[in-house]
């Protein structure tokens, strides 16, 4: 059982079970779900609450991480909530080696940093892109798109008679 002092809230969902747990001790929590036996990390995300104001968030950014039990098949989604410009959190990729991919991804959308990646680096966007397009506050837009009024999208067919 993951020790109560790592958990910060527990819950379930739509019938999955969820914790959430202090952003500095994400990497503690994610190695004792694993003794647990939670040897899969399905994925890892980010969800920016920027504009969200239909509920109270403690932060920002929401990290969340899925494992899975692959003798029970049971799942959790662990859950750390970051703040700050840019954001930081543990790497997780000794735990879980495809974290590395997920980690990046995470980096290059949001900007969340983390900590002790080998390689952190952009995995989607030019490495001269400047900002995280998964923000919310990130500019939508800006290209310049022609239309045509005389361009026919629609064509029927001849008339038989």
């Amino acid at each position: 059982m993951i020790p109560e002092a790592l958990v910060v809230d527990r819950g379930v969902s739509a019938g999955d079970s969820w914790l959430t747990v202090d952003p500095a001790k994400v990497h503690d929590a994610l190695s004792a779900l694993k003794d647990e036996g939670y040897s899969l990390l399905v994925f890892l995300t980010c969800v920016d609450h920027l504009l969200d104001s239909s509920r109270n968030w403690p932060a920002r950014y929401e990290l969340l991480y899925e494992l899975r039990n692959l003798e029970t098949r049971e799942q959790v989604r662990v859950r750390a909530f970051v703040d700050g410009d840019p954001p930081h959190i543990d790497s997780v990729h000794d735990l879980f080696p495809p974290a590395n991919w997920d980690e990046r991804e995470t980096y290059d959308m949001f900007g969340v940093v983390f900590e002790n990646h080998p390689d952190l680096t952009r995995i989607l966007m030019p490495d001269d892109w400047v900002g995280h397009p998964l923000r919310r506050d990130y500019p939508v837009g800006g290209e310049v798109v022609e239309f045509s009024e005389e361009h026919e999208t629609w064509q029927t067919a001849p008339e038989k008679a």
